[in-house]
Parts: C-alpha cells; structure tokens; sequence
C-alpha cells in the first residue's frame, strides 16, 4: 500500500502536465477581450502585443489573429496599429494576422487594405511575400494595392512581392509574363502590375467573363484552360509587296459615259 507522501510526486507531476495543455492551446478571442476591454486606444497596439508576447509558442499565429479580432470588436480604428504591433512582437504571425484584418469588414475598401498591407509589411519586412501571398487569397480584387503598399514598405523585396501575387492568383501569371516581356525587366513594379491588369481586363472581356475568375486560373464558357492574353498588332494590315499606289495610264481605263455600274440616283 502505498504511502500519502508517495503520491504527492504523482499528483505534481499531473498538474504540471495539464497545466503545460493548457498553456499550449492558443488564445481565443473572449480571453483577449476581456484583457483589452478596458485599455485605451492610444495604448491597446501595445498592450495587444504584449499580450500576444505572454501567449504560448504553439499556435503563436492564431493567438495573435484572435487578439486582432478581439481589438477590433473593442476599437475598430485601431485595428491597422495593432496589425503593426502584433506582426512586430510575432513576424512568422503577420501573414496569418493581415489576412485577418482584412475579413474582420464585408467589403474591405481598397484604401483599409493597403494601410493592412503596409503596415504588416512595414512591422515585418522579411515576411513581405509571405503577407501579399495571404491578403490577394483574401481579397484578390485589391492585388495591386496589395503588390504596391508592400513594396513601398518592403522595396527590398520587389521581385519577391511579384512573383507572390502570381502564386496567389495563378492566373495572373500569364499576363505578368506578357507585361514584363514588353516593359522589360527594369520595369517598376506599378508600371508592370498596370499593364497586366489592361491585358487581364481585356481579355475578359473578350471572353465575355470576369477578371477575378481568369486570376485564379479558371474561365467560363466551358473553356478547358485559361484563355491567354491576346496579342495586340499593328492597327493596320500591311500592304502587298510592290508599288501598289502608283497610277500609271496601263493600270487605268476611262470609262465612257453610260459604261460601268450603273448607280441608283438619289
């Protein structure tokens, strides 16, 4: 039989491994709502990353989207500051907590994304593919916002940037393709995105379908692939070889009156 003090040990080692669960799940957003319920605007970016700095490493991410979310149900206005406080305190987080930020509204406007996509970019640079590759999954609409805000905030990862929009919108690639070949490499990278974008627009409109569909790499009509981009050429068909305007008495014949055709009179 054994002894009470025998297991007092046991009861320990128990309590330390539920108490370690515990501590390893991450935290919900009522929990980070009634931490920040009552911290003040000014002050809530910093106290959410503090607190996202006292949540577990497991799930660390959506800890950190559940306390954006919670932030944003107490201080809306807040919301694009807590984005850069909490991609801050956790950059492996930012893609995660950006593309929270951007389905916390109905219709996120273009403006609201890119302050998101600046700010989550700006907090953590390293990770400025990663968050453009997150937030065009969410609101592939804004991809130039996107693409641009995070380069204004990120200019190092240029290259970077674009091929992650193309990897969120497969379908875009072929238009990105046409614009690079035409502008060159050197281009900017808003001179780029504008000019696939025309080619996009316009070949969705010859295929009588949306941009966002050919962007994530379908079609309609029952078209068995993306219908590439079209080809623009010159705005006139060439001539024949030869001098072909040049009038001379053996290419001409007078016609006599009454010969030829015979045109009705007004």
């Amino acid at each position: 039989m054994k002894r009470a003090s025998d297991r007092i040990p046991l009861a320990l080692a128990i309590l330390s491994v539920t108490v370690s669960i515990g501590m390893a799940a991450p935290m919900d957003v009522s929990t980070a709502r009634k931490a920040l319920r009552n911290v003040p605007v000014a002050e809530l970016p910093a106290q959410a990353a503090a607190l996202l700095g006292r949540a577990s490493g497991e799930d660390l991410a959506v800890s950190a989207a559940n306390i954006l979310s919670a932030s944003h149900a107490i201080r809306p206005a807040a919301t694009v500051a807590v984005v850069g406080a909490l991609a801050r305190q956790a950059p492996a987080a930012a893609p995660v907590v950006a593309a929270r930020a951007v389905t916390l509204q109905k219709k996120p406007s273009a403006e609201f994304v890119g302050q998101v996509a600046a700010a989550a970019a700006a907090a953590a640079p390293q990770q400025a593919a990663a968050i453009v590759e997150a937030l065009c999954k969410a609101v592939p609409q804004h991809y130039t916002v996107v693409a641009l805000a995070a380069a204004t905030a990120a200019p190092q990862a240029k290259d970077q940037i674009l091929a992650a929009v193309t990897r969120a919108l497969p379908g875009l690639q072929p238009f990105v393709d046409q614009a690079r070949s035409r502008l060159g490499a050197e281009a900017p990278l808003a001179t780029v995105l504008q000019q696939a974008n025309v080619l996009l627009t316009a070949t969705a409109t010859a295929a009588r379908t949306k941009p966002e569909i050919l962007m994530a790499g379908g079609n309609s009509g029952g078209l068995g692939s993306p219908v590439p981009p079209p080809t623009f050429g010159p705005p006139f068909t060439p001539l024949p070889p030869g001098e072909v305007t040049e009038i001379t008495r053996s290419t001409t014949r007078v016609a006599k009156p009454g010969e030829g055709r015979d045109y009705s009179t007004p």
